[in-house]
């Protein structure tokens, strides 16, 4: 842990039911927290988590940047969230997701 306290601009633990997640934030060549290369998307997507999170088990405030860590865990539990609420009204969660996927390299073949 060293070593990650050295080359890390913050780190931190998230310790779950049945897991414990460590996780870091390293400095990149963005010029601010919301400039991303993605675009808005990634800007929304971001500002989603961290509501989502308000209402979970993850530690996040309305005032703090999530790291990518804790975002990446709580977008894995906002997906099955999600999945479980299509399911629960008839839908196809796989067909879902095909559309999601399909949708996802859509735009990024327009973007490219």
């Amino acid at each position: 842990m060293t070593i990650v306290e050295a080359v890390t601009d913050r780190w931190g633990v998230i310790l779950r039911a049945d897991s414990k997640v460590v996780w870091c934030e390293l400095a990149t060549n963005l010029r601010s927290q919301t400039d991303h290369v993605e675009g808005p998307q990634v800007a929304k997507a971001e500002a989603l988590l961290t509501v989502y999170c308000l209402g979970g088990t993850f530690k996040a405030y309305p005032h703090e940047r999530l790291s990518v860590a804790v975002a990446e865990e709580a977008a894995i539990d906002m997906i099955a969230d999600l999945l479980h609420w299509l399911r629960a009204h008839g839908r196809d969660p796989d067909e879902i997701l095909d559309r999601a996927q399909m949708h996802f390299e859509a735009e990024l073949e327009e973007a490219g």
